[in-house]
């Protein structure tokens, strides 16, 4: 397990990065988040082995006083097929009270969609200063047909959330946070990713864009190979 008090580095296969994304979760439990976001941004990234580690590990932690919630009753049934193993309490985003039991001490969220915004919101308000884990959300798909108003509406819930972890893969490197670290962005060299530079906020792709000018010279217009292989080995 990747301790936070260890030099903390851009991992290099999907292992370390699950460690980290929860040794991160529990860094940011501890010093009392209670609304928590852990997204890796991988393409084509499968979300159910990396939730099976942190179902695994909140077992360790909880016992059986936790829930695992999924966006919808195929994904929830085919978590309790391939968690067979765990003593696991499954449940759907659309079961309200029921996903919240009053014995519970936390609760993993994985994979919701913008369709499941309401009812998510109204979890994490039964939730109440419980840990509320939201693991790998995908909460900004679907935009056609969704209004301003409802933007706006995800916009300021996913602002309530302290995003305990954050990897995407970059045309020129990457975007990673690891809680309690500030937002980083790496470059891809010719001796492999190196530190670029750390903002306190999540930078827009503007931003990323106008650092990569001023301390490269270089826009991020082509994918670089060695990166991408890096990334699609993270993914698999």
């Amino acid at each position: 397990m990747t301790h936070l008090t260890d030099p903390i580095t851009l991992p290099n296969n999907l292992e370390d990065t699950t460690e980290q994304a929860i040794a991160a979760t529990y860094q940011a439990i501890a010093d009392g988040a209670t609304r928590i976001l852990v997204d890796l941004r991988f393409p084509e990234l499968k979300s159910m082995p990396i939730a099976y580690e942190f179902a695994r590990s909140f077992n360790e932690r909880y016992d059986n006083a936790w829930q695992a919630i999924f966006s919808d009753a195929g994904a929830a049934a085919l978590a309790k097929r391939e968690w067979a193993d765990l003593d696991v309490s499954v449940r759907g985003v659309n079961e309200g009270r029921r996903a919240v039991r009053e014995e519970d001490k936390a609760f993993l969220l994985v994979e919701p969609s913008s369709v499941e915004v309401d009812q998510v919101e109204k979890l994490v308000q039964l939730a109440g200063d419980r840990p509320f884990v939201m693991l790998n959300p995908r909460l900004e798909n679907s935009e056609v047909g969704l209004g301003l108003s409802a933007r706006r509406l995800r916009d300021r819930f996913l602002s309530t959330f302290e995003t305990a972890y954050y990897i995407k893969p970059l045309e020129l490197g990457a975007l990673w946070r690891c809680y309690p670290q500030t937002w980083q962005v790496w470059v891809n060299t010719e001796e492999g990713m190196q530190f670029l530079s750390e903002v306190e906020q999540r930078p827009s792709s503007d931003d990323i864009d106008r650092l990569f000018r001023q301390k490269t010279g270089q826009k991020t217009g082509s994918f670089l190979g060695r990166l991408q292989e890096l990334f699609s080995a993270l993914g698999r």
